[in-house]
Protein backbone atom coordinates (compact mmCIF):
# COMPACT_ATOMS: atom_id res chain seq x y z
CA UNK A 1 0.00 0.00 0.00
CA UNK A 2 2.73 2.77 0.55
CA UNK A 3 4.37 1.96 -3.09
CA UNK A 4 0.91 2.54 -4.39
CA UNK A 5 0.44 6.02 -2.29
CA UNK A 6 4.05 6.89 -3.14
CA UNK A 7 3.23 6.79 -7.18
CA UNK A 8 -0.23 8.22 -6.52
CA UNK A 9 1.58 11.09 -4.52
CA UNK A 10 3.56 11.26 -7.66
CA UNK A 11 0.55 11.87 -10.22
CA UNK A 12 -1.06 14.35 -8.05
CA UNK A 13 2.22 16.34 -7.71
CA UNK A 14 2.27 16.02 -11.87
CA UNK A 15 -1.28 17.29 -11.63
CA UNK A 16 -1.00 20.16 -9.15
CA UNK A 17 2.66 21.17 -11.31
CA UNK A 18 0.34 21.35 -14.36
CA UNK A 19 -3.09 23.16 -12.99
CA UNK A 20 -0.04 25.63 -11.26
CA UNK A 21 1.49 26.15 -14.56
CA UNK A 22 -2.08 27.87 -15.37
CA UNK A 23 -2.71 30.36 -12.87
CA UNK A 24 -2.44 34.41 -13.13
CA UNK A 25 -0.49 34.03 -9.98
CA UNK A 26 0.48 37.20 -8.24
CA UNK A 27 3.19 37.44 -5.20
CA UNK A 28 3.58 40.65 -3.16
CA UNK A 29 6.06 40.47 -0.92
CA UNK A 30 9.36 38.64 -2.28
CA UNK A 31 11.48 40.93 -1.61
CA UNK A 32 11.10 39.45 2.32
CA UNK A 33 12.42 36.17 1.40
CA UNK A 34 15.19 38.05 -0.81
CA UNK A 35 16.42 40.05 2.19
CA UNK A 36 16.56 36.76 4.73
CA UNK A 37 18.61 34.96 1.73
CA UNK A 38 20.84 37.84 2.09
CA UNK A 39 21.48 38.02 5.62
CA UNK A 40 21.98 34.29 5.58
CA UNK A 41 19.17 33.74 7.94
CA UNK A 42 16.83 30.35 8.18
CA UNK A 43 13.45 31.03 8.25
CA UNK A 44 10.15 29.87 9.42
CA UNK A 45 7.60 29.76 6.66
CA UNK A 46 4.10 30.08 8.38
CA UNK A 47 0.89 29.61 6.93
CA UNK A 48 -2.65 28.97 7.36
CA UNK A 49 -3.37 25.16 6.99
CA UNK A 50 -6.56 25.56 4.34
CA UNK A 51 -4.26 28.13 2.34
CA UNK A 52 -0.91 26.29 2.32
CA UNK A 53 -0.89 24.67 -1.21
CA UNK A 54 0.13 27.73 -3.02
CA UNK A 55 3.03 28.49 -0.34
CA UNK A 56 3.80 24.92 -0.90
CA UNK A 57 4.63 24.88 -4.54
CA UNK A 58 6.28 28.20 -3.98
CA UNK A 59 8.81 27.37 -1.50
CA UNK A 60 9.20 24.15 -3.13
CA UNK A 61 13.37 23.72 -3.96
CA UNK A 62 14.14 26.09 -0.95
CA UNK A 63 15.95 23.55 2.15
CA UNK A 64 12.49 23.64 4.42
CA UNK A 65 11.97 21.03 6.82
CA UNK A 66 7.80 20.01 7.17
CA UNK A 67 7.17 18.51 10.52
CA UNK A 68 3.80 16.56 10.63
CA UNK A 69 2.25 16.01 14.02
CA UNK A 70 0.47 12.70 15.27
CA UNK A 71 -2.59 11.27 12.92
CA UNK A 72 -5.49 13.49 13.47
CA UNK A 73 -8.30 11.11 12.32
CA UNK A 74 -12.00 12.80 11.52
CA UNK A 75 -15.46 10.99 10.80
CA UNK A 76 -13.23 8.48 8.65
CA UNK A 77 -10.22 7.10 10.25
CA UNK A 78 -8.90 5.15 7.75
CA UNK A 79 -9.69 7.51 4.88
CA UNK A 80 -7.98 10.05 7.16
CA UNK A 81 -4.85 8.18 7.58
CA UNK A 82 -4.33 7.40 3.75
CA UNK A 83 -5.08 11.12 3.02
CA UNK A 84 -2.14 12.13 5.75
CA UNK A 85 0.01 9.88 4.08
CA UNK A 86 -0.89 10.73 0.65
CA UNK A 87 0.12 14.52 2.01
CA UNK A 88 3.56 13.63 3.35
CA UNK A 89 4.74 11.16 0.70
CA UNK A 90 3.88 14.54 -2.14
CA UNK A 91 5.80 16.77 0.13
CA UNK A 92 8.92 14.54 -0.16
CA UNK A 93 8.34 14.83 -4.02
CA UNK A 94 8.51 18.33 -3.58
CA UNK A 95 11.45 18.23 -2.26
CA UNK A 96 11.23 19.00 1.37
CA UNK A 97 12.62 17.19 3.85
CA UNK A 98 9.46 15.15 5.95
CA UNK A 99 9.46 14.47 9.76
CA UNK A 100 6.53 12.44 10.54
CA UNK A 101 5.60 12.29 13.89
CA UNK A 102 4.48 8.82 13.97
CA UNK A 103 7.88 7.23 13.25
CA UNK A 104 8.83 8.68 16.73
CA UNK A 105 8.46 7.07 19.64
CA UNK A 106 6.32 9.72 21.08
CA UNK A 107 5.06 13.50 19.89
CA UNK A 108 7.63 15.47 21.89
CA UNK A 109 11.01 13.27 20.13
CA UNK A 110 9.92 13.86 17.15
CA UNK A 111 9.29 18.22 18.23
CA UNK A 112 12.46 17.79 19.40
CA UNK A 113 14.22 16.41 16.27
CA UNK A 114 12.48 19.15 14.53
CA UNK A 115 14.25 21.78 16.47
CA UNK A 116 17.48 20.30 16.04
CA UNK A 117 17.14 20.37 12.32
CA UNK A 118 16.19 24.47 12.83
CA UNK A 119 19.07 24.93 15.46
CA UNK A 120 21.60 24.10 12.86
CA UNK A 121 20.66 26.16 10.24
CA UNK A 122 17.79 24.48 8.40
CA UNK A 123 14.67 26.15 7.34
CA UNK A 124 11.23 24.81 8.07
CA UNK A 125 7.60 25.15 7.37
CA UNK A 126 4.59 25.44 9.62
CA UNK A 127 0.68 25.97 10.13
CA UNK A 128 0.41 28.62 12.67
CA UNK A 129 -3.16 26.62 12.90
CA UNK A 130 -2.77 23.22 12.79
CA UNK A 131 -2.88 20.34 12.91
CA UNK A 132 -6.67 20.83 14.13
CA UNK A 133 -7.77 24.12 14.38
CA UNK A 134 -9.54 26.06 14.60
CA UNK A 135 -8.80 27.72 11.26
CA UNK A 136 -7.34 31.27 11.23
CA UNK A 137 -6.77 31.06 15.05
CA UNK A 138 -2.93 31.03 15.31
CA UNK A 139 -1.41 28.13 18.17
CA UNK A 140 1.63 29.11 20.28
CA UNK A 141 3.79 26.38 18.31
CA UNK A 142 5.40 28.73 15.74
CA UNK A 143 6.45 31.52 18.71
CA UNK A 144 7.65 28.40 20.33
CA UNK A 145 10.26 27.38 17.86
CA UNK A 146 11.41 30.67 17.07
CA UNK A 147 12.30 31.27 20.45
CA UNK A 148 13.64 27.78 20.92
CA UNK A 149 15.69 27.74 17.51
CA UNK A 150 16.48 31.61 17.00
CA UNK A 151 14.75 31.01 13.36
CA UNK A 152 12.72 33.72 11.40
CA UNK A 153 9.31 34.12 11.39
CA UNK A 154 7.90 34.26 7.70
CA UNK A 155 4.36 35.09 7.97
CA UNK A 156 2.84 34.07 3.80
CA UNK A 157 -0.88 34.16 3.17
CA UNK A 158 -2.51 33.00 -0.18
CA UNK A 159 -5.88 33.58 -1.52
CA UNK A 160 -7.29 32.08 -4.81
CA UNK A 161 -10.19 33.06 -6.77
CA UNK A 162 -11.97 30.38 -7.63
CA UNK A 163 -10.91 27.09 -5.56
CA UNK A 164 -12.45 24.01 -4.47
CA UNK A 165 -12.44 23.71 -0.66
CA UNK A 166 -12.34 20.35 0.79
CA UNK A 167 -14.67 19.18 3.64
CA UNK A 168 -12.50 19.29 6.36
CA UNK A 169 -11.75 21.28 9.45
CA UNK A 170 -9.03 23.90 7.74
CA UNK A 171 -11.75 23.72 4.39
CA UNK A 172 -8.16 23.10 2.34
CA UNK A 173 -8.32 25.38 -0.70
CA UNK A 174 -7.12 23.68 -4.49
CA UNK A 175 -7.16 26.00 -7.01
CA UNK A 176 -9.49 25.46 -10.25
CA UNK A 177 -7.13 26.10 -13.48
CA UNK A 178 -6.47 29.26 -15.05
CA UNK A 179 -7.62 31.18 -12.24
CA UNK A 180 -6.46 34.21 -10.14
CA UNK A 181 -4.21 33.71 -7.35
CA UNK A 182 -2.15 35.68 -4.67
CA UNK A 183 0.75 35.22 -2.49
CA UNK A 184 1.31 38.13 0.34
CA UNK A 185 4.87 37.84 2.08
CA UNK A 186 5.00 39.56 5.16
CA UNK A 187 8.53 40.94 6.54
CA UNK A 188 10.37 38.14 8.94
CA UNK A 189 10.06 38.31 12.22
CA UNK A 190 12.89 38.05 14.82
CA UNK A 191 12.41 36.69 18.20
CA UNK A 192 14.35 37.41 21.16
CA UNK A 193 15.60 34.18 23.14
CA UNK A 194 14.79 36.22 26.16
CA UNK A 195 11.16 36.49 25.86
CA UNK A 196 8.88 35.37 28.40
CA UNK A 197 5.50 33.47 27.78
CA UNK A 198 3.72 36.33 28.12
CA UNK A 199 5.85 38.08 25.33
CA UNK A 200 4.91 34.41 23.18
CA UNK A 201 1.72 34.86 23.83
CA UNK A 202 1.15 38.32 22.34
CA UNK A 203 3.89 37.12 19.51
CA UNK A 204 1.58 34.66 18.67
CA UNK A 205 -1.67 36.88 18.51
CA UNK A 206 0.52 39.79 16.81
CA UNK A 207 1.40 36.79 14.18
CA UNK A 208 -2.26 35.95 13.93
CA UNK A 209 -3.50 39.01 13.06
CA UNK A 210 -0.84 39.72 10.57
CA UNK A 211 -1.63 36.55 8.54
CA UNK A 212 -4.95 37.31 8.74
CA UNK A 213 -4.08 40.98 7.53
CA UNK A 214 -2.34 39.22 4.75
CA UNK A 215 -5.10 36.97 4.25
CA UNK A 216 -7.53 39.66 3.40
CA UNK A 217 -5.12 41.79 1.72
CA UNK A 218 -4.77 38.65 -0.53
CA UNK A 219 -8.08 38.15 -1.20
CA UNK A 220 -8.79 41.66 -2.09
CA UNK A 221 -6.08 41.31 -4.84
CA UNK A 222 -7.39 37.88 -5.96
CA UNK A 223 -10.90 39.17 -6.23
CA UNK A 224 -10.39 41.84 -8.06
CA UNK A 225 -12.01 42.81 -11.03
CA UNK A 226 -10.05 43.68 -13.96
CA UNK A 227 -10.14 47.37 -15.35
CA UNK A 228 -9.73 48.07 -18.96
Amino acid sequence: MDAAIWVFALVAVALFRIIDSTLDLRTFGHEHVAAALRAGRPILVVVWHGRGLLPIFFFQGYPLVVYSSQTRVGRTPTLSRYIRKLTLASLRHLGYQVLDASTFSSESRGVIRFLQYLERGSGGLIAADGPGGPMFRAKPGAAYVAKKTGISLLPVAAAIRDAIALDSWDQFEIPRPFTKAVLAIGEAIDVPEEIDDEGLANLSADLESLLNDLTAEAEVEAFATPTH
